[in-house]
């Protein structure tokens, strides 16, 4: 009996009519140490783009369907590979430099809000040429589960500096 693949990953799961698609957009932000007591940072221009749910995201999401995974999608990383992402990503392919547990994450009406911030001395990035940011399931470098990968042109901290991410996931649509 020869079997078929119903499905491809760069199309949307017919349910019901409908599509079930993972689809997001980051937004990165630098807050620069002023120095100045009353207002210690100034913002820049926040950046937007979308992220890529790489294949082995939406396996672990998919396991979701039937079984619990092993833990939660709850750490962001930063890097400095500029390689464009790519759907077989992998955590290993990630050039990654810092690992934070998220600040928050909120979903409301099928939306998942995701931030984490890095400091520039607190995270040991300073002078380093961030170009990437992952969403994982584990606390430690180099470990878990890669979900999506973004690249975005270079961003380099100073000591007192910060970096915002937030990402912003719609899951499925109607």
């Amino acid at each position: 009996m020869k079997m078929f693949n119903l499905f491809k990953r760069d199309q949307p799961i017919a349910i019901d009519g409908g599509h079930m698609n993972q689809d997001g957009t980051f937004k990165l932000q630098v807050f620069r140490a002023t120095g100045d007591l009353v207002m210690p940072y100034k913002a820049e221009e926040p950046f937007y783009a979308k992220n890529l749910f790489v294949n082995a995201g939406m396996d672990y999401l998919a396991m979701f369907q039937s079984t619990a995974p092993g833990s939660v999608m709850n750490h962001m990383a930063v890097g400095t590979i500029s390689t464009a992402a790519t759907l077989t990503d992998v955590v290993t392919t990630m050039g990654e430099v810092a690992r934070v547990t998220m600040a928050t994450r909120i979903a409301s009406a099928n939306i998942l809000t995701e931030v984490a911030t890095f400091g520039g001395a607190l995270h040991s990035i300073t002078s380093l040429s961030l170009r990437e940011i992952g969403v994982l399931n584990h606390a430690g470098s180099g470990a878990g589960t890669l979900r999506s990968r973004s690249v975005f042109a270079a961003v380099i901290l100073a000591n007192s500096d910060q970096l915002r991410i937030e990402y912003q996931t719609t899951v499925g649509s109607r």
